[in-house]
């Protein structure tokens, strides 16, 4: 089991490897690895596990009036909180090394890190005509805006970059900005600044706002997905108004959709009439169009469920007439079964043999 670490002789060898001279600073180095290495600690650690122990407190000297703790404007009480931060900052380093070291490692170089992207100098040069610099004391602005982004900076923003229009893909993006700012954040020891540019913090925050609540769910997935970035924003983002909202319409629009399931044979499109020459003698010779015209709801518009629903997009004759054309104008269609093809298409089989009869004779 190793020795307890010896503080008081590391920080005199850490002394000589920050001050000695060339030859002295370098077998201080060495001695100081040889010091901490069994300890679990590598030579970068050092400073701030000096730092941390109270080894390279530079303790703030009170001003003449004293040090006063709530007073901020007092020097002695800034340069103990400046003590304190770098205190934490170091603590927090040395926790943190193995997540410093892979976002070293990734980047290439500490400057990378914070090297502005492409997208960060595209997005401050869209924003740009819209600047004001504030007075004295004062926030410069944006189209008068400081933290948001206006209808106008949105605009300029989407000239570098169009917005998402659905959740999945503004969330993406979202990821994105979160990602950069949290590898900003690491480099820099959990300093907790603003690390996105300008342009690039206006994009972020409307983004924000696109997943919250002013972007459409599309379907269930896309209210879980809100939901769930609500709930990690802990309280950031939590307008409960637009879920409410997606669930009514996405509930609506399923009801909707269960009563045409439910509604019967489709009537033939208006716009290309049947005659009476194209009325099937009851089936017979067409095993497809008997079992249809035996069936005891024959004619009945309210029939108990169909075998299938039509899909959402064949929501008119039209289109349901215009698939059924489509799929009969392949030789695999022409072989299918009536059912088969009224089934994909949600139509009845008596719909699909007049519509196949007409293409049969123009052919």
């Amino acid at each position: 089991m190793a020795k307890k670490l010896n503080l008081d002789l590391l920080n005199k060898v850490w002394a000589l490897a920050e001050q000695g001279t060339e030859g002295e600073r370098d077998a201080a180095r060495h001695r100081a690895e040889a010091l901490v290495k069994p300890h679990g600690y590598t030579l970068a650690d050092v400073p701030d596990l000096l730092l941390t122990e109270g080894y390279l407190d530079d303790e703030p000297a009170p001003s003449v009036g004293g040090f006063t703790f709530y007073d901020m404007s007092n020097p002695a009480h800034q340069r103990a909180y400046a003590e304190a931060e770098r205190k934490k900052q170091a603590a927090w380093r040395m926790a943190n090394r193995a997540k410093i070291d892979e976002v070293l490692a990734r980047y290439g170089s500490e400057e990378a890190v914070f090297a502005y992207t492409a997208e960060e100098k595209a997005y401050d040069a869209a924003i740009k005509p819209f600047h004001k610099k504030g007075k004295a004391g004062q926030c410069d602005t944006w189209d008068g805006e400081e933290f948001s982004a206006t209808a106008k900076l949105r605009a300029a923003l989407a000239t570098a970059k169009p917005w998402p229009d659905n959740i999945p893909d503004a969330i993406a993006e979202y990821e994105y900005w979160e990602k950069l700012y949290d590898d900003r954040n690491i480099a820099d020891s959990n300093g907790q600044w603003d690390y996105l540019t300008q342009g690039a913090d206006f994009r972020h925050r409307a983004l924000g706002d696109l997943i919250n609540k002013e972007l459409e769910a599309r379907n269930l997935s896309d209210v879980i997905v809100r939901l769930r970035f609500q709930e990690a924003s802990q309280g950031v983002y939590d307008d409960s108004t637009s879920i409410l909202r997606d669930l009514e319409r996405l509930n609506g629009a399923e009801n909707s959709q269960r009563l045409k399931s439910t509604s019967g044979d489709i009537p033939p499109d208006r716009g290309s009439p049947i005659t009476s020459g194209d009325v099937p003698d009851s089936g017979k010779g067409d095993p497809e169009n008997r079992a249809t015209s035996d069936s005891p709801y024959m004619g009945n518009k309210t029939r108990p469920n169909s075998a299938t629903s039509p899909p959402s997009n064949l929501d008119t004759a039209t289109k349901r007439r215009a698939e059924v054309e489509r799929i009969l104008e392949t030789a695999e269609g022409m072989r299918m079964p009536l059912r088969a093809v009224a089934q994909r298409v949600g139509v009845s089989p008596t719909t699909v043999g007049n519509i196949k009869r007409q293409m049969t004779r123009a052919g």
